[in-house]
């Protein structure tokens, strides 16, 4: 029975099904010309007869060395280009489910941005690296099998004996992996704290210097580095000790095959050739076994980073659109708020048995102290939050019964908590409306009073903001909110201290 996590892990895999058939044939070749090189030895070195007939033999080792260098090639190389292929479309799958969870989820979730950030690239990265072993969990059982049987051919007896120590490293592998998963996901964990800790250093740059943070912060980071190499090295500790357990066995196994073959060549029993190829064997077998130890090692790190990508992709939004909702409707003329109920926290509530009715043209202002539930009463509107109970209603349509989409797209708004695109001011402006119209795009600038001073910028309205907007004041990131607002040109505006950073003039 396959566990969830490589269930999850093969679903993803088998996206590229034409791809890993390939990786299959390859490693079935590979594997059967490893098996025959043995059996090949054997016959070369006990081979006699004309010049003509040694260098037949000699061209049929070429072929077989060449066959399996090339299937060897195509087998790891493909093998690669899936393990990009399902990184990449795990990383777009966590984007996209990042993008549609609520917002309460974002703003609970206990190392915030920074910790999905850490599951996008670090966990990502681990089934990455997995995953391109992933091939060898194939490949390498398939070629010890050949070479098994070439060695029963060349020896029955003393392969029976060599099987004897197949127990012993199964039962030392179990025990590792146990352990490796511990490790790991106890690593996989700090690494998050990590990134987490790294990019509130970054967000809040200008209040750490203002506050002389820095030490502090530092010492955050070390405390935090220093547990993860901890758990890190515990976690190689084991995943090192197999090679060099594995080549104690094979060092022990190849000294008692001389010893074995010296006695039995001496009484006749057995040839050069059979010693030559059986060894040939023995060297060649040592590579699956390590192949398929180091590739099974490493699933268990995968297999830990598969769950955490697994549990987040498959979190459930507590923002359900109804499998039957409709278009948002397009004649309307109220809006309205029917005894609603809203805490963020279960023991502060927000909002009690709160009324409102707004109609369409109408302007409503909220007055009242922070924390009084002004920004709450507009989250509720986008559905960025449910209330616990009572509902909104477009002309007695509960807003539940609409898709978001259709709903979202008839309400702009802007906060006090401006975020731009990094990208051109135009770019920004025009946002993801398809209609490009750059003459509309001025108008809506010019009513946000920000015409002026995009146009003092080096590149006008080709000028990038930078990141999130840095490149521009408070007051220029407002209005160019505002001027996107406009551009989207919804029926429903909300400002939401929008203007809390604008001179007076603006």
């Amino acid at each position: 029975m396959l566990s969830p996590e490589l269930k999850f892990i093969l679903k993803n895999l088998l996206k590229q099904k034409k791809k890993l058939i390939l990786v299959g044939f390859t490693g079935i070749v590979g594997a059967a010309c490893k098996g025959y090189l043995p059996l090949f030895i054997e016959k070369m070195m006990e081979s006699s007869g004309s010049q003509d007939k040694l260098m037949s033999i000699a061209w049929i080792g070429v072929a077989v060395a060449g066959t399996i260098a090339i299937s060897r090639y195509f087998h790891i190389f493909t093998m690669n280009v899936v393990s990009e292929r399902v990184s990449q479309d795990l990383r777009e799958q966590l984007q996209f489910k990042f993008l549609n969870l609520d917002l309460k989820f974002h703003n609970n979730y206990i190392t915030g941005s920074g910790g999905l950030l850490s599951r996008t690239f670090n966990d990502v990265r681990i089934i990455h690296d997995g995953l391109r072993l992933f091939a060898d969990l194939f490949s390498a059982p398939l070629t010890f099998i050949f070479l098994i049987f070439a060695l029963f051919q060349l020896d029955t007896q003393l392969t029976l004996y060599i099987l004897l120590v197949a127990p012993l490293l199964a039962f030392v592998l179990g025990r590792l992996s146990r352990s490796i998963r511990k490790y790991s996901l106890l690593g996989i964990q700090q690494l998050e704290r990590i990134t987490s800790t790294i990019k509130e250093s970054l967000d809040g740059v200008r209040t750490i210097q203002s506050f002389s943070l820095q030490n502090i912060l530092s010492g955050k980071l070390q405390a935090e580095g220093s547990e993860y190499i901890h758990m890190r090295t515990k976690t190689h500790s084991r995943i090192e000790f197999m090679g060099p357990f594995t080549e104690f066995l094979a060092t022990l196994i190849v000294l008692g095959i001389f010893f074995y073959f010296s006695t039995k060549i001496a009484s006749g029993k057995a040839t050069t050739g059979n010693l030559m190829g059986f060894i040939t064997a023995m060297l060649q077998i040592n590579e699956p076994i390590k192949k398929f130890q180091e590739a099974y090692v490493r699933m268990q790190e995968t297999k830990v980073s598969a769950v955490r990508i697994r549990s987040m992709i498959e979190e459930k939004s507590i923002i359900e659109e109804n499998a039957q909702a409709e278009m948002f409707p397009a004649q309307w003329s109220k809006i309205s708020y029917k005894n609603i109920s809203f805490s963020y926290a279960s023991d502060q509530v927000l909002l009690q048995n709160f009324n409102l009715d707004i109609y369409k043209g109408q302007s409503v202002a909220f007055v009242g102290e922070s924390g009084s539930g002004k920004s709450t009463v507009a989250n509720l509107l986008a559905r960025f939050y449910d209330p616990q109970s009572g509902e909104i209603t477009v002309d007695g349509k509960n807003i539940n019964t609409l898709t978001l989409a259709s709903l979202r797209q008839n309400i702009s708004l802007v906060s006090q908590d401006v975020f731009l695109f990094s990208d051109t001011i135009e770019k920004n402006i025009q946002a993801a409306q398809t209609e490009y119209d750059p003459s509309r795009i001025v108008k809506c600038a010019m009513a946000a009073s920000a015409h002026q001073f995009i146009q003092r910028m080096p590149m006008g309205y080709q000028t990038n903001v930078g990141e999130r907007g840095n490149l521009l004041s408070g007051g220029e990131k407002q209005r160019v909110a505002i001027a996107r607002a406009f551009y989207k040109d919804s029926p429903i505006l909300i400002l939401d201290e929008a203007t809390s950073a604008l001179d007076s003039v603006s």
